[in-house]
């Protein structure tokens, strides 16, 4: 006879609910090269940045440096840039994409007692259904989402020098991909503005 592992419906829809509450961005690590006279940097090139999403970061970083009146020139199709002065910027910003784990949809079903059946269990795509009504018409059902984690690490290289002069770790768990992503690239921001005061 097969054994079903079993989960409490309540127990599983509060860790969802403490999870979701307890998302957010980690504690700052940033490091800046002291004395950096970050006001002479007036255009950046941005590369790609390794790892899955590296390229959603990017372009983010990107969106977010021109809503700043940044000059920005666009190097997504690079990982790496062998001379920096040919590219014409004061400075260089690449990273790393750590984690990047897009938010998801379980159909789970229950037993008669309400305990979770964890070998049912089915990735889905579509609306989210609250926990308290029945997915899809079927009375055992039930609809949980999944949310979207990304961690990324930062650097800004003096182009002139190629010395590192600011670099930062985040990372954020939210609801989507997206909106993590934009929360993430936004914490550097706010720590580049502490140093770099042109950022708007």
């Amino acid at each position: 006879m097969r054994c079903r592992a079993k989960l409490s419906i309540g127990k599983l829809f509060f860790g969802v609910i403490i999870s979701l509450l307890m998302a957010g961005c980690s504690a700052s690590r940033v490091v800046v090269k002291k004395n950096f006279n970050f006001s002479s940097i007036k255009k950046v090139a941005v590369l790609k940045f390794s790892g899955s999403g590296g390229e959603a970061v990017s372009n983010e970083i990107i969106r977010q440096l021109l809503g700043a009146g940044i000059g920005v020139v666009d190097r997504t199709d690079s990982l790496f840039i062998q001379d920096l002065k040919s590219l014409d910027v004061d400075a260089v910003i690449s990273g790393s994409v750590v984690e990047f784990n897009p938010s998801s949809k379980l159909l789970v079903f229950k037993d008669k007692g309400n305990l979770i059946l964890t070998d049912r269990t089915v990735p889905i795509s579509g609306t989210t259904v609250l926990p308290s009504v029945n997915a899809f018409g079927l009375e055992d059902a039930n609809v949980f989402s999944v949310s979207a984690s990304v961690s990324v690490s930062a650097k800004m290289l003096h182009a002139h020098s190629g010395e590192v002069v600011w670099s930062d770790s985040r990372s954020y768990e939210g609801l989507d991909i997206n909106t993590a992503i934009e929360i993430v690239v936004n914490a550097f921001r706010k720590s580049l503005k502490i140093y770099w005061k042109e950022l708007q």
